[in-house]
């Protein structure tokens, strides 16, 4: 049934296009008539005769058959006496190359017939001359009438372009001479005349032109419209690649039609014809080129453009080129790529439009008379080339279809009106509920809020409390937290009642000078320990305002707040001038400043300067919204002047009041009730900064705990996190942004990180991407704390470089046991390098052991001395390679040397001259190293150094002191090797000491060497 359907519709669709095609082509037979000429008489051998004939008015007719033509001769210039030799006859229209015995540049010769016709009167007759010769005379009765371009002068390439041009003359005798003499500069058309001369009275030949050449101006009068619709939206701020693409297409629509049939635009520019016909190509395919470029911006939404289109694209792009830098010659032996493009690619568009039009979007119907229109049009472009007449124009498939066109595009922009009207009714009834449910969560929340606040409050109350230290700060931070969330319920409970106009304002007069230096002094705690200066700069004898005292209180909060938000370092200045009859009160910060596209949109509700993943503050966005609308109750207004990276400047105005302000009172902070939920919150806020402060800076009592360090840019986030770990045997660290965090990492090793994403300045993201450029995955694991629970934030936490991560809010459980797994992760990632280590020393060579005994054989019996000294000392490497206090972190100097000494003694034994040591090492050093990490250098330099290099050579043990470092240098004058190319890691042993010296110290070796003159590896140990 389905499938029935389908093509039901498709069959309507397609007989919906062959009847508009057919109607078209019925118009244009229709119009052919209309404007078509009456045969005629035709002349035979240079003479016509309409003596039979009223040529009185209303009088036109085709001037065909015999014209005499004079090839190589100018009739009038050359009065040559050969001329009856070269005279032939010509069947017009007709070409006359087939006349001339060679074909040539330049081709000259003379038309001429001679016109019998019955004389009463002398009478203004008219004759078009067609498009052919160019430049030409015209001469009637041996009179010069008119011609184009002149014969003396013009060249091949400054020859004007041919086209058709009507002369009008008095004929007062039975019989007439026409001649036309005139060159063929255009070798690679047709030469000669291969269209009608058209001749008749004054009255018929001015109608005739008239009505064609009116006929492309008004054409491009409607096109003009058009191009003026898209000016005007424009105007008013549409902005959209259809647009521009519409426009261009409308544009080079009128010159296609200015430069073809009458070519209207000649008249007024000379060009010559290489330029002409340049223009013509031109205009052509750069008109094809847009159309195609805005139908698939039209259509793009319904379906993805074909590939084909891309191609047709290209192609109208490459031969664009070629039109304007290729000589005229190529263009005309190309003629057919450009014949192909134009009628090949309406064909493509057709057929895509058909496939847009099964699809049934509404409007779609009139691209399918757009496509028809567009396809009969390039049709009838190549049978046109045939026509005989000179004026040929028919203006209809161009107007239909730019007219469907537009009719589909303004269908489009009034159902997408229609829409945008739906939806914002829609949304306006979305907010509506939103408000309403904002308001009705904000007193259902506040209930049991206000409950636990009470609760927690009567605790504190107690002065016999049996609770310990501990869980009073514990109450005291869930207080605060109480506190903060009370601050968010108010300011949506003021938005609605703002939104509503149910706000009351009690005003009374108030000296703003003690209002704002009541107010400023709540912050100054907040500035405690940064480079931010606060400054009252308003006058005291400033006039009284009229104002609401409570509400004027919260909008220097929310303002000053602001300012303290977005500002690193500098200046916070509250200022007040007197304009009129307002107070204009000014904060300026030298913050960060707001870009000019925010500024716009600020103090609307929920906007924030920045809500990305690094904003400052977080927040709900309503401060700046509330401060809007309370200061326009007051009668004032509210600006914003900001400048990115150096500060923004918040002023608003107040009425001042003729009432006398009582300026001894001071605001009392315990007792205002608008200014104690600010106080409560950021004292307790600024109390527990000092305590996460103090905590960081206490020493580790006990060195063998994990440690974690705990990233938030919120201080109550971090000390819930501090209490919730605390009961753990963890050693806690925190930091308040990414870069301290970064910083911290340089200067400490701690086995966890625990960030927040959404911090200032560096997000969550970035700090793990920073940290995973030192540490990998198991040395340093990282676990995020975020709210972000979306699939792409989840996946972007782990590419970032996390582990895990906990979702907020967070259960203690969870959050513990996934942190216990972590640090587990890291431990056992110290430990797998610590036994890899021991385990590598472990495994001695097979050839060292029995080089080893061998050479302690070979000595029996010839030099005990020697072999006692060997025993002796492979028996100290063997006890010392099994060592169980190779599995520490760090072994004390001295008995990573004694181990070294131990190796060196054998291979000295061993091979004797060949190995020689010099040691460089400071006398009682208090330095510890990764157990097995000098020796394996040591080792590495003898067996990969020395032993290579005929001669042997000497390994040189250095051991440096600066003020924060120790540096070890193990150096050898052996073999060297190219160390600008990368080099194969064969040997475990230094990839292992690398891995260890970056986990413990942040540290790596460095690698430097000269073939044929050594090698010297160092690493740097820092001082406790």
């Amino acid at each position: 049934m389905m499938k029935k359907k389908i093509l039901s519709k498709n069959s309507t669709i397609f007989l919906i296009a062959g009847i508009f095609f057919c109607l078209l082509t019925l118009l244009r037979f229709a119009w052919l008539d209309l404007t078509n000429v009456p045969e005629g008489i035709s002349a035979k051998q240079g003479t016509v005769d309409l003596r039979a004939v009223d040529t009185s008015y209303d009088f036109k007719t085709k001037l065909q058959g015999e014209w005499a033509l004079y090839p190589d001769t100018l009739l009038v210039s050359e009065k040559s006496s050969v001329q009856d030799e070269k005279k032939v006859y010509s069947n017009q229209p007709e070409s006359w190359n087939k006349y001339f015995k060679e074909l040539s540049n330049g081709q000259y010769g003379s038309y001429r017939l001679t016109i019998l016709k019955q004389h009463n009167a002398p009478q203004m007759y008219g004759m078009t001359i067609p498009e052919g010769l160019a430049p030409y005379e015209l001469y009637v009765n041996g009179q010069l009438i008119g011609g184009l371009g002149n014969l003396k002068s013009d060249n091949e390439r400054t020859a004007p372009i041919s086209r058709p041009i009507t002369y009008y003359f008095t004929l007062d005798s039975n019989e007439s001479e026409i001649i036309i003499q005139g060159v063929q500069t255009n070798r690679y058309s047709q030469g000669g005349f291969t269209k009608e001369v058209i001749f008749g009275d004054l009255h018929s030949m001015e109608k005739s032109k008239f009505f064609s050449i009116a006929t492309q101006i008004a054409v491009c009068l409607v096109f003009l419209f058009y191009l003026l619709f898209v000016v005007l939206l424009v105007g008013i701020g549409v902005r959209s690649k259809s647009l521009i693409y519409f426009a261009m297409m409308i544009i080079f629509t009128c010159i296609t039609v200015l430069v073809s049939s009458n070519k209207i635009i000649y008249m007024y520019l000379p060009f010559n014809w290489v330029w002409a016909n340049k223009l013509f190509y031109f205009s052509y395919i750069i008109n094809m080129l847009f159309f195609v470029l805005f139908l698939r911006e039209l259509v793009k939404e319904y379906s993805k453009p074909p590939k084909i289109l891309n191609v047709v694209t290209m192609l109208c792009i490459a031969y664009l080129v070629f039109i304007i830098l290729s000589p005229i010659e190529y263009i005309f032996k190309t003629k057919i790529i450009f014949t192909t493009i134009f009628i090949v690619s309406p064909i493509i568009i057709t057929v895509f439009i058909l496939y847009i039009v099964i699809k049934g979007q509404k409007g779609i119907v009139f691209l399918l008379l757009t496509g028809t229109a567009v396809a009969g049009n390039s049709l009838f472009f190549s049978l046109r080339q045939n026509s005989t007449l000179p004026y040929s124009h028919y203006p209809f498939d161009l107007l239909i279809a730019i007219t469907a066109l537009s009719a589909y595009w303004f269908t489009r922009y009034f159902q997408s009106t229609l829409q945008t009207e739906e939806l914002s009714v829609k949304l306006q009834k979305e907010i509506d509920t939103k408000d309403d449910f904002l308001a009705n969560t904000s007193h259902e929340l506040r209930n049991p809020l206000h409950g636990m606040m009470s609760i927690a409050q009567t605790l504190l109350a107690k002065q016999n409390s049996d609770l310990p230290e501990k869980n009073n700060d514990d109450i005291k931070l869930l207080l605060t937290i109480g506190n903060h969330m009370t601050y968010m319920l108010d300011d949506l409970l003021d938005l609605v009642q703002l939104k509503e106009k149910t706000l009351r304002l009690h005003p009374k007069a108030i000296n703003v000078h003690n209002l704002a230096s009541g107010v400023s002094n709540i912050f100054l705690f907040m500035l405690k320990g940064r480079p931010i200066e606060l400054i009252i700069k308003i006058p005291k004898d400033l006039p009284p305002v009229l104002a609401d005292e409570t509400r004027l209180i919260q909008i220097f909060t929310n303002l000053i707040h602001n300012a303290i938000k977005f500002t690193e370092k500098g200046t916070i200045t509250i200022d007040a001038e007197l304009i009129g009859k307002k107070v204009y009160i000014s904060v300026t910060d030298t913050g960060i400043g707001i870009e000019k596209d925010i500024q716009e949109r600020i103090f609307k509700p929920y906007e924030q300067a920045d809500s990305s993943m690094t904003s400052i503050g977080g927040g709900l966005g309503l401060g700046l919204s509330i401060c809007h609308e309370l200061v326009a109750l007051h009668g004032g207004k509210i600006s914003l002047a900001s400048t990115v990276g150096k500060g923004s400047t918040f002023t608003f105005s107040l009425p001042i009041t003729n009432e006398q302000a009582d300026n001894n009172t001071k605001i009392n902070i315990d007792n205002d009730a608008s200014l104690s939920k600010y106080v409560s919150l950021l004292n307790s806020l600024s109390k527990f900064e000092d305590e996460i402060a103090a905590v960081t800076e206490k020493e580790t009592l006990v060195t063998s705990h994990s440690r974690i360090l705990i990233v938030d840019d919120d201080a109550v986030n971090l000390q819930v996190l501090a209490n919730a770990l605390s009961t753990e045997a963890y050693d806690i660290e925190t930091a308040l942004s990414g870069s301290e965090a970064l910083e911290m990492l340089q200067n400490n090793s701690f086995d966890l990180v625990i960030s927040d994403i959404m911090m200032p300045h560096m997000s969550g993201y970035e700090l793990a991407k920073k940290i995973r450029e030192q540490f990998s995955i198991s040395e340093l694991p990282i676990l995020f704390l975020t709210a972000r629970q979306q699939r792409v934030d989840i996946q972007l936490a782990f590419l970032s470089g996390a582990n895990d991560y906990v979702k907020k809010p967070m259960e203690y459980v969870e959050l513990k046991s996934r942190v216990h797994a972590l640090v587990r992760v890291k431990q056992s990632s110290e430990e797998r390098l610590r036994i890899e280590a021991a385990w590598l020393q472990a495994q001695i060579q097979p050839h060292f052991f029995f080089n080893t005994l061998s050479s302690i054989i070979s000595l029996h019996g010839v030099d005990n001395e020697q072999m006692e000294k060997l025993l002796l000392a492979f028996s100290d490497y063997l006890q010392m390679s099994f060592d169980f206090q190779n599995v520490d972190l760090t072994v004390p100097i001295d008995y990573e040397l004694k181990l070294v000494r131990s190796y060196l003694a054998i291979e000295q034994i061993r091979f004797g001259d060949r190995i020689l040591v010099t040691w460089d090492i400071p006398m009682n050093m208090e330095l510890s190293v990764p157990p097995l990490s000098i020796q394996t250098l040591v080792e590495n330099a003898i067996q990969h150094g020395i032993l290579p290099k005929r001669g042997g050579g000497n390994v040189t043990i250095r051991i440096t002191e600066t003020e924060h470092y120790f540096t070890i240098a193990i150096s050898d004058d052996g073999v060297g090797f190219d160390n600008t190319t990368p080099q194969k890691k064969t040997s475990v042993g230094l990839v292992n000491t690398q891995q260890r010296l970056k986990q413990l110290f942040n540290a790596e070796l460095t690698i430097k060497s000269v073939v044929g003159q050594g090698t010297t590896i160092s690493f740097p140990i820092p001082k406790k």
